[in-house]
């Protein structure tokens, strides 16, 4: 399925982590949850973005936040930027970082980080006439020289995708839209080299616009759009849930599962990442709406778009959802969720009323955070 596929070393270290339950998932009470939260704001944005790509990443020792890309208050084409900020989370204070290159800007792309390095993949561009074109773009933000580079193209280009850090050694592409179309394609960069693998596909109906994160050994992805077979609308919220679980001695072989959804609506453009804390290891998801849309907020199914204030925690090791912290302003239009200096990121976004925002909202647990 994808072209010019290089071969993988075998990598000999291995994890040690509980392995699935046979049972599909399930969801505890919240009075099971011993974990406690804190939601607060953080320092806002220079400028309000939606579908921006987010990341945190240690810089001499200094936790910082990047966003790249993204949707400006405009809303239609014309606001499509390629601007970039970064946030030194001890002085709370952001900056402008050089445009992220590229002929135009771009939505739905996503970013990760190994060491000081900010990977940032994909997306799409938008034409005067409303057509979307899928970027294969691996752009490369070297932290300490302020500049980028330039890694290997996706062999797959994908927008709207769940993506996630294997040991600091592969960053996987889950799913996602690809010019024309879904594609249940999973692909993972390897940095060192260079180079894509091809790992095992989706089982599940291939979505964009889904939500989800790796920690460990473990894959989880939930929700997203999916395409119709007839009618109109043409795309329509998915409500499916997925494991997927790393072979640590080959990398590229994932073994997948359906699990069960967690309680409430399916969500669609979620902020989602790798939560761990004393009480729990797994996948946090926050934020997102029931109603599909594109980048403007109204629904494929005309109606105006509205983010969701529930979130939940898939435990890895219990096999079960948990709630999370309940938002007072909920947001919506996000490519995940980063960790940085003991708490979980939400940057920028759509409010209610579909508003572009530069809200950063910070949500830090009651117990001790062991990064990712």
């Amino acid at each position: 399925m994808i072209a010019a596929v290089v071969a993988l070393a075998t990598f000999a270290a291995a994890c040690d982590v509980r392995a699935p339950s046979a049972a599909g998932g399930s969801s505890r009470p919240a009075d099971a949850v011993p974990a406690t939260w804190t939601v607060s704001r953080g320092p806002e944005l220079p400028r309000p973005l939606g579908n921006n790509a987010v990341a945190a990443a240690m810089v001499s020792g200094h936790p910082w936040l990047f966003s790249f890309l993204g949707l400006e208050s405009g809303r239609d084409y014309h606001a499509i930027t390629t601007r970039a900020f970064a946030l030194d989370i001890e002085r709370g204070r952001w900056e402008a970082l050089p445009d992220v290159p590229g002929r135009a800007g771009r939505l739905a792309a996503t970013a990760q980080s190994i060491g000081d390095r900010v990977y940032v993949f994909g997306g799409y561009e938008v034409a005067a006439d409303g057509r979307e074109t899928t970027s294969p773009a691996t752009d490369i933000y070297i932290t300490s020289e302020r500049r980028y580079a330039r890694g290997a193209d996706q062999p797959v280009p994908l927008d709207d995708a769940v993506s996630g850090v294997w040991r600091d050694r592969l960053i996987y592409l889950i799913s996602g839209w690809s010019t024309d179309r879904t594609v249940t394609t999973v692909q993972a960069y390897d940095p060192t080299a260079d180079q894509w693998i091809a790992a095992t596909p989706i089982p599940g109906t291939p979505v964009f616009g889904h939500a989800g994160g790796l920690v460990d050994n473990t894959i989880v992805y939930c929700g997203g759009a999916k395409m119709l077979d007839t009618g109109t609308p043409k795309y329509g919220i998915s409500g499916e849930c997925f494991r997927g679980d790393i072979d640590p001695e080959t990398p590229a072989s994932i073994t997948w599962r359906a699990i069960a959804a967690h309680p409430g609506a399916p969500r669609y453009r979620a902020a989602a990442g790798p939560v761990r804390t004393a009480a729990q290891t797994g996948i946090m998801f926050v934020g997102g709406t029931a109603n599909p849309y594109n980048y403007n907020g109204i629904g494929y199914n005309g109606q105006p778009a509205e983010p969701e204030a529930a979130t939940w925690i898939y435990d890895v090791a219990e096999d079960a959802w948990m709630p999370g912290p309940r938002l007072a302003a909920p947001t919506m239009d996000h490519r995940s969720l980063a960790h940085a200096a003991g708490a979980w990121w939400v940057v920028g976004g759509f409010t209610r009323g579909q508003a572009v925002t530069a809200g950063v909202t910070r949500l830090a647990s009651g117990e001790p955070g062991k990064g990712r």
